[in-house]
């Protein structure tokens, strides 16, 4: 392989979708970050569209640079704040208020609903998408 074809410019990425592992655009990336001592790529800035903010991510997030979009190898968890949160018959629970992770995963949230605060475990979580689906049997603390 041609040293040409392992670089890329920024042409290559500004303007291009960003791609979650589930094939979901998240926005376009917008900005790249560069550290000005090693002159490495530290990060890139998305887009996710009108009255949204703007999206770090650090390339520890990017699998790779397509021709077309950029892959990201995992879901920022901070996608999942706003999120509407369902039990598993489709009742309405509440909003995603926050996220507890623990190393880049999911480990409980917390839900905001008339006023009141709960907190679900990850094992509770039957599936996010585009929005929280709850297992049959969760449990939910109030905080």
């Amino acid at each position: 392989m041609d040293s040409k074809d392992k670089i890329i410019t920024s042409d290559d990425i500004l303007g291009k979708d960003a791609v979650d592992p589930d094939g979901q655009i998240l926005g376009v990336v917008t900005k790249l970050h560069i550290n000005k001592e090693n002159k490495q790529l530290v990060g890139i800035t998305i887009d996710e569209g009108f009255m949204k903010p703007n999206l770090f991510l650090g390339m520890n997030f990017v699998k790779n640079f397509g021709v077309d979009s950029v892959f990201l190898s995992q879901i920022p968890i901070t996608k999942y704040v706003g999120l509407k949160v369902y039990d598993s018959n489709g009742k309405y629970i509440g909003t995603v208020k926050k996220v507890i992770p623990k190393r880049h995963k999911v480990l409980s949230i917390e839900i905001t609903h008339n006023m009141k605060r709960y907190v679900v475990t990850s094992g509770d979580i039957k599936e996010i998408g585009v929005s929280v689906i709850l297992k049959e049997n969760y449990k939910m603390d109030e905080l």
